[in-house]
């Protein structure tokens, strides 16, 4: 098992949590361990109904709205959830620098054949005079089906690249094998001053 030190961040390899601090001290880290992974399984689960329903084309629309209808879920709490990644799709998926700064390290990882199952990372950091938990979990491309949409362009069908041109003109979520690594689920949570 690695451990690598971020801040006081958890970079989490073979399901021990392994930094500085313990999971205890990161307030909030189960709640947003448990929603992070229910987005990643339930994204998957939906998508592969719906490709089964609609095929891969019409099943394009509701991707971002599987993953739009969790993250309102926690909107009114303060809670920010959404998937990212250097290759979006839309442009709202874009990291931050934080979530850019994590994504590499996501990859060099996945470069190094370290990048587990239950890999994630987690923060308190303050933005703006502001504590917050920043946590993210890697997002790895587990099922032939996810490359119907963001497979290698010229094994996706001419009514996918259709789709895709008339949804995300700027796409760049494609070129992708199973499993790559296609991004990571960040969510952010405000903290009190005694957390």
């Amino acid at each position: 098992m690695k451990k690598r030190h971020v801040g006081i961040a958890c970079v989490v390899i073979g399901g021990a949590i392994l930094s500085w601090a313990s999971a205890a001290d990161l307030p909030g880290l189960l709640a947003v361990q448990q929603l992070a992974l229910r987005v990643v399984e339930e994204t998957r689960e939906l998508m592969q109904v719906e490709v089964r329903a609609r095929g891969p084309a019409g099943a394009l629309q509701q991707c971002s709205k599987i993953a739009l209808g969790l993250a309102k879920q926690h909107e009114e709490e303060g809670w920010r959830v959404r998937r990212v990644s250097v290759k979006y799709r839309n442009p709202a998926d874009a990291p931050d620098e934080y979530e850019a700064r994590v994504l590499d390290e996501f990859a060099a990882l996945k470069a190094k054949g370290e990048l587990q199952v239950d890999t994630e990372h987690a923060d308190v950091v303050t933005e703006e005079g502001r504590r917050y938990l920043r946590y993210m979990k890697p997002i790895v491309l587990r099922s032939p089906v996810c490359l119907s949409c963001h497979g290698q362009p010229d094994e996706i069908s001419p009514e996918v690249k259709a789709e895709l041109q008339r949804l995300y003109p700027q796409d760049k979520a494609t070129g992708y094998r199973v499993a790559d690594l296609r991004g990571a689920v960040s969510v952010k949570i405000p903290l009190g001053a005694g957390e």
